[in-house]
């Protein structure tokens, strides 16, 4: 199988790098204007630290040097099966993209768009032969996310699925399917998440940084606020214009309005300069943010059965919001840690201070019955 990769930036090279490592009897190109000599220096040197370490042996060694290829040249994809788009978040970008390699590869070339925040159809709006187009998203770190979420168009081929998720599984991830309003979810879930925690800095009047602190605990990998960091306020502040579920429309243009704020008030764009930026502005204030916990339990659980409930989503649905949120326990260990009775009480509260309807409250049975089972 010939594989493509488009852009070769941060996602991009994780992405080239793990399917290179996983797959065999494979060949790959990656495709980026601003392709650098160093880039395929970088691939040999790691090759020649797995031969040197018995990792690998001669035969693949060589196998894998002449399955690799670097280039700014878009017509060398003309021969790919596959091909996976890890450009920048510009619409337009990959829209040109995508209708110039229609245009090059054969019809029955699976074209992925890895996009994290745009519409999957805007993207693929001027693509020819829209069957073998949906959104391959892979999460960041890549080789550390469990999951990786298929985005599929109401014209996608399912057979395209059925071929990729055998891939998906050899490169060491699940597939989640996803369509319609689902597109993208679990970043629609993390841009709530970091929506709540703004929202609950104000309520307790603490810093980001006091904040961050009440939830560690439950966040494993990042808290919220480190969560943002990590991924940028400049990203995160443009997201949900792009996402359609209702119920979280209000509390997502609320966090908007607040990152573009900050922005505005001149915050960076890029990744790792939020929590300098904000603890100048905003200094630890000595405030009680303990009952912080159960309210952002509560809006994850709510929402967790809520989109399960909708989206009729396979039974690792909990598990993939463990791994993808960096939770400490599964959902369930947090519904009986808090109790059904306080979770709805603090939903009630919350619903009735904000109008917000992600904390308007499922019915108890319907949290009995994917927590209880």
């Amino acid at each position: 199988m010939n594989i493509g990769i488009v852009g070769y930036g941060k996602m991009g090279k994780e992405i080239f790098r793990l399917l290179f490592d996983k797959l065999v009897d494979n060949t790959f190109v990656v495709v980026d204007p601003f392709i650098k000599e160093d880039d395929h220096k970088e691939v040999i040197k790691s090759l020649d630290k797995s031969l040197k370490r018995g990792l690998i042996n001669h035969d693949l060694y060589v196998e894998k040097l002449k399955s690799m290829k670097f280039t700014s040249d878009l017509n060398e994809l003309r021969n790919c099966d596959i091909i996976i788009e890890a450009a920048p978040e510009m619409l337009e970008l990959k829209q040109e993209l995508f209708q110039t390699i229609s245009e090059i590869v054969s019809p029955r070339c699976v074209l992925l768009t890895n996009t994290s925040s745009l519409k999957i159809a805007d993207v693929f709006k001027d693509t020819r032969n829209l069957e073998r187009c949906c959104g391959m998203h892979f999460y960041y770190p890549v080789k550390l996310s469990g999951y990786v979420e298929l985005n599929i168009l109401p014209e996608t081929n399912g057979a395209i699925i059925r071929d990729l998720g055998p891939i998906i599984l050899n490169i060491g991830k699940y597939p989640i399917v996803l369509s319609g309003e689902y597109h993208i979810y679990f970043n629609q879930l993390i841009s709530c998440v970091i929506a709540n925690a703004i929202y609950l800095r104000e309520k307790y009047n603490v810093s980001a940084n006091e904040l961050d602190k009440a939830l560690a605990e439950m966040f494993s990998v990042a808290a919220p606020f480190q969560m943002l960091d990590s991924i940028s306020l400049g990203l995160m502040g443009e997201n949900p214009r792009n996402f359609t579920i209702e119920r979280n429309k209000a509390l997502l243009s609320y966090g908007c309005d607040k990152m573009q704020g900050w922005l505005n008030d001149g915050c960076p764009e890029k990744t790792g300069t939020f929590l300098s930026f904000i603890g100048d502005k905003l200094p630890d204030t000595g405030n009680d943010a303990s009952d912080a916990a159960l309210s952002m339990a509560a809006l994850i659980l709510n929402e967790a059965v809520t989109a399960k409930e909708e989206s009729g989503l396979g039974n690792f649905f909990f598990e993939a919001v463990q791994d993808l949120l960096g939770l400490a326990e599964a959902p369930a260990y947090y519904y009986k840690k808090f109790g059904a009775d306080a979770i709805i009480n603090k939903l009630d509260q919350l619903y009735a201070d904000t109008g917000f309807a992600s904390f308007k409250p499922c019915d108890k049975e319907l949290f009995d019955k994917y927590f209880n089972a």
